[in-house]
């Protein structure tokens, strides 16, 4: 195996067994190069082998660091934010940011098929892995099927899902998603902690229950540098002649 590969498995080992931990700076080529026996040539190899494989990433003339592990947003299934993130190891929470009653706007009130009087209730949640804000939702659903829901939980600790579920028997079955790549404006940029003008993924979901009842409308911003999308696609059968 050329030495450069050897190095970067070394690296790569350590990174995955948290001794250099993520986010942390690894050695300039030089340092790598003297630590390692070898010629700067070969240790700038061994970095760009990782850069190459997503494990460390480059960050305008401060060197290179350990790339934080991404968050997948999986499309196969139908899932809350807290099964999603607590299913990859990490811990969810969420900062409630607004929760009333209200009526609904006209997008709102065209994806859940309701009339122009109705009411819903928004709550708008900075969600959060491992204490680190990750997304911002703002939820709308139907109050008629679930009335007096703003005052029951604590949105911040309680996965919405799970309560809905056992307080309304409602079960979130089928949703349809649609995902759009977008820069963050100021209010997104400070609740989520980057700069205004970062990249972020828009989301927008409407799900339905095991009637086919649209109970929820959500407007998603997640940050682009934490998530990746993941889908599951299967090869149609050919078609019949």
């Amino acid at each position: 195996m050329p030495q450069y590969l050897t190095i970067a498995a070394d690296l790569e080992a350590r990174i995955s067994s948290g001794q250099i931990r993520e986010g942390e700076r690894l050695k300039s080529e030089r340092d790598l190069a003297e630590a390692t026996g070898v010629s700067r040539m070969t240790a700038r190899r061994a970095i760009q082998e990782l850069v190459a494989k997503g494990v460390v990433e480059a960050r305008g003339g401060s060197g290179h660091y350990v790339r934080r592990a991404q968050i997948q947003q999986r499309l196969t299934s139908l899932t809350s934010f807290t099964e999603e993130i607590e299913s990859q190891g990490r811990t969810s929470s969420s900062l409630v940011v607004l929760s009333e009653t209200e009526a609904a706007d006209e997008e709102v009130r065209a994806a859940l098929g309701l009339a122009e009087a109705a009411q819903v209730h928004r709550l708008v949640r900075v969600r959060l892995a491992d204490a680190e804000p990750v997304a911002l939702e703002t939820t709308f659903l139907n109050a008629a099927m679930m009335p007096g829901l703003i005052d029951q939980i604590d949105f911040a600790q309680t996965s919405l899902y799970r309560h809905i579920r056992d307080a309304y028997g409602i079960v979130p079955t089928k949703a349809e998603q649609s995902l759009k790549a977008t820069l963050a404006d100021r209010k997104t940029a400070t609740l989520l902690k980057i700069s205004v003008g970062d990249p972020i993924l828009n989301i927008r979901r409407l799900t339905r229950d095991g009637n086919g009842n649209a109970f929820e409308f959500v407007r998603s911003s997640y940050r682009a540098d934490l998530f990746e999308i993941k889908a599951e696609l299967n090869l149609n059968p050919e078609p019949k002649p």
